[in-house]
C-alpha cells in the first residue's frame, strides 16, 4: 500500500481547517482592535468591531462586557444598562460595571443597592471604590465621597481615572465668585445691558453663604409704549442681596435671599424695593425631584416694567421615567401690583436620541401657556391666553474633557387672543463653557428669537459672557 494515499488526505484535511483558522484569527484581531478603539475614545469604531466579533462568539463574556463598557463611556447608559441587565445576578463584574453607568446617568440610589455591598465586601477594590465615591457625590452632601475618594487616591494615586474622579467629586465643595455680563436687545428698541458680580461660599458641610449684586441699565425711545414712568429713555437699576443655603439631608436643601432693588429715575414711588426668595428643593427619588419657590422682584422686560413688582409661587419638577427620557415642568402664579395676576405653564419635554463619540442629540418638545387677568400696558407682555407649541432639538458636542458646547433650538408656532391663526415662533442658542473642572471657569451665551403676531414681526437677541473662579476655603480639608 502507498504512503501518498493517506498523506494526501492528511494534507487535504490540513488545508481544509486554514479557512476556519483564518477566520478565527480575524475574528479575535477584531476584538483586540475593538479594545485599542475602544481605550483610545473611538467608541463608534470599537462597537462596531466588537459586534462583528460577538456575532460569531456570541457567548464570550468578556466581550459582552466590554461592549457595555464602551456604550457607557460613549454616554448611552440605556443601551449599556439594558446590556449588562441581561447578566445574571451573581456576576459580580457584571454589577459592578452596571452600578457606574448608573452612577453615570445620575440614578444615585440604583447605582448604591448594587455596589455598596460589593464596596463593602472588598473596600481596597479600585473599580468599586471609584464607582461608590462617583455616585456619593451627587446630592446635597457631596462631602459623603470623601472617604471613598480617599481609597481611589492611595491605589491608584497617578491614574487618569483618579485624576477625573477626583476633579468630579471635589468641584460641588469649592467656593465661587462670578462676574456675569449680558446684553439683551430687541426689535422694540428696548436695550438692557447689565454686569454684577456674585459668591457662593462653601461654609461647611450643610451651609453655603450667597451673595450677589447687579448693575442693569435698560432704555427704550422715549415717544414709545416701554419709556420709564418718569421720563427720559433709560432708567438704571441697582441691586444686591445676600442669602444661605441649608442642606438638612443629601436630598433636601432649604434656600433663602434677601436683597434690594433701587431706581435711578424720577419717580420717588417706583425707586426701592425689597427683593427675595425662599425655596426648598427636594429629590424625591432617582426619578423625580422638585424645587418650590416663593419670590418678590421687579419686572425687568422693558424701562416701564421696572417699576411693576410681582410676588410669585413657582413649582418646578423634574422627572426622568427611564435613561433616555426627560420631562421638566414648570407651574407659576404671579401677582403684580398694577392688579394683575398670571398664571402660566411650560412643559419640556426631551429623549436621548444619539450618543457618539463627542456628540450627545436629543429630540423633543415644548408648550407654554399663559393667562392674565388684565393688560395694563406697563411694558411688559401681559395676554389673555398665550399658546405656544414647538418641536425642539438640542445637541452637547465635547470639544475636550474640559470644554465644551451647547446647542438648542425650539421652532414652533404661537398664538394668543388677538391673533386670527396661528403664527411662527422661534427660539436658538448656544452655550460655550471652557474650564468645566477648572478652576477658572468662562461660559459665553448667544441667543435668538422670533415671534410673529398680528402686527408684524418681534425679534429678540441675548448676549452674555460669565467668568468664574472656584476655590477651596474655610474647609480645605473637604476638597483635597
Amino acid at each position: 500500500m502507498s504512503l501518498r494515499t493517506p498523506l494526501a488526505a492528511l494534507a487535504m484535511a490540513v488545508l481544509a481547517t486554514l479557512p476556519a483558522m483564518a477566520r478565527a484569527q480575524d475574528a479575535s484581531n477584531g476584538y483586540q482592535q475593538a479594545l485599542e478603539a475602544g481605550w483610545n475614545g473611538r467608541y463608534g469604531d470599537a462597537l462596531a468591531r466588537i459586534d462583528a466579533y460577538l456575532a460569531t462568539h456570541p457567548d464570550d463574556r468578556a466581550a459582552q462586557l466590554d461592549r457595555a463598557r464602551f456604550l457607557a463611556w460613549r454616554g448611552d447608559y440605556a443601551a449599556a444598562n439594558t446590556a449588562l441587565s441581561k447578566f445574571p445576578d451573581g456576576d459580580a463584574e457584571a454589577a459592578g460595571l452596571r452600578a457606574r453607568t448608573l452612577a453615570w446617568a445620575g440614578r444615585r440610589d440604583a447605582a448604591l443597592a448594587l455596589n455598596t455591598p460589593l464596596y463593602e465586601a472588598t473596600p481596597d477594590d479600585y473599580d468599586l471604590a471609584w464607582t461608590q465615591a462617583l455616585a456619593l457625590h451627587q446630592g446635597e452632601w457631596p462631602q459623603r465621597a470623601l472617604p471613598a475618594l480617599a481609597m481611589v487616591q492611595s491605589l491608584k494615586p497617578d491614574s487618569a481615572d483618579t485624576r477625573s474622579l477626583r476633579d468630579a467629586v471635589r468641584l460641588p465643595l469649592f467656593s465661587m465668585v462670578s462676574m456675569p455680563l449680558s446684553i439683551y436687545s430687541d426689535s422694540d428698541d428696548i436695550e438692557i445691558r447689565s454686569i454684577g458680580a456674585g459668591a457662593s461660599l462653601w461654609l461647611g458641610d450643610q451651609w453655603r453663604l450667597l451673595a450677589d449684586g447687579l448693575r442693569r441699565a435698560h432704555s427704550a425711545p422715549a415717544t414709545g409704549p416701554f419709556a420709564p414712568l418718569g421720563g427720559g429713555n433709560s432708567v438704571d437699576e441697582t441691586r444686591a442681596g445676600v442669602g444661605l443655603r441649608y442642606a438638612p439631608s443629601p436630598e433636601v436643601a432649604v434656600e433663602g435671599w434677601l436683597g434690594r432693588s433701587h431706581l435711578d429715575d424720577d419717580t420717588p414711588a417706583t425707586d426701592d424695593a425689597t427683593i427675595g426668595r425662599l425655596s426648598l428643593s427636594q429629590r424625591v427619588n432617582d426619578s423625580v425631584s422638585y424645587t418650590l419657590t416663593a419670590d418678590r422682584d421687579r419686572i425687568d422686560a422693558s424701562p416701564r416694567a421696572l417699576a411693576v413688582v410681582r410676588n410669585g409661587l413657582t413649582a418646578d419638577l423634574h422627572w426622568t421615567p427611564g435613561l433616555r427620557d426627560t420631562v421638566s415642568g414648570r407651574a407659576s402664579l404671579q401677582d403684580f401690583d398694577d392688579d394683575n395676576r398670571r398664571q402660566s405653564l411650560l412643559l419640556d419635554y426631551r429623549h436621548a436620541t444619539w450618543r457618539g463619540d463627542h456628540v450627545m442629540f436629543d429630540l423633543g418638545g415644548q408648550a407654554e401657556w399663559q393667562h392674565n387677568t388684565s393688560n395694563t400696558g406697563n411694558g411688559y407682555y401681559s395676554p389673555d391666553r398665550y399658546v405656544r407649541v414647538a418641536p425642539q432639538a438640542s445637541a452637547y458636542v465635547g470639544l475636550s474633557p474640559d470644554a465644551g458646547l451647547y446647542l438648542s433650538a425650539a421652532l414652533g408656532v404661537q398664538r394668543d387672543e388677538t391673533f386670527d391663526s396661528w403664527k411662527r415662533a422661534g427660539d436658538v442658542n448656544a452655550e460655550l463653557t471652557l474650564g468645566i473642572y477648572s478652576p477658572w471657569q468662562l461660559v459665553a451665551r448667544v441667543g435668538y428669537s422670533q415671534r410673529l403676531n398680528q402686527f408684524g414681526r418681534y425679534e429678540g437677541r441675548t448676549g452674555g459672557l460669565e467668568l468664574r473662579y472656584r476655590f477651596c476655603a474655610y474647609r480645605a480639608g473637604r476638597c483635597p
